[in-house]
């Protein structure tokens, strides 16, 4: 029986001693792992920054676009109010002329017409009694 338990003890500090070399095998893996990831962090991070660096040049760029843009709109907006200012004034002065000159015309056209008549009528009057 003690050879047995001897044998045990003897089997489960072998398997210790497996599980142990298995864990340093995965932690050195793991380990190379981890400074491959470094490595390409790195290389990452030096390829970012001139990327990042461009991207803020254009962002910068666009937003000066977009403010000129902006001014631009602004500016064709007021052009588009002031010619409906010019059109509404202008409108508004023919009104004006038209109602200023419409009722002298229209009494001057009345009083020729008035003339014509009369004068039809008296030479209508004349031409019957000749004839």
């Amino acid at each position: 029986m003690e050879t047995l338990i001897q044998v045990t003890k003897i089997l489960a500090l072998f398997s210790a001693s497996a599980l142990c070399i298995y864990l340093i095998v995965v932690l050195v893996r793991l380990n190379a792992l981890l400074q491959v990831l470094q490595r390409e962090l790195i290389d990452l991070n030096k390829n970012l920054k001139p990327i990042l660096e461009n991207l803020n040049a254009i962002t910068d760029k666009l937003r000066l676009i977009t403010s000129k843009v902006d001014e631009q709109v602004n500016m064709v907006q007021g052009v588009f109010v002031a010619f409906r200012r010019i059109t509404e004034n202008v409108t508004r002065f023919e009104e004006r002329f038209q109602q200023l000159l419409e009722e002298p015309l229209m009494r001057v056209s009345a009083l020729f017409g008035n003339v014509i008549n009369r004068v039809v009528s008296i030479f209508g009057r004349r031409s019957q009694d000749i004839f």
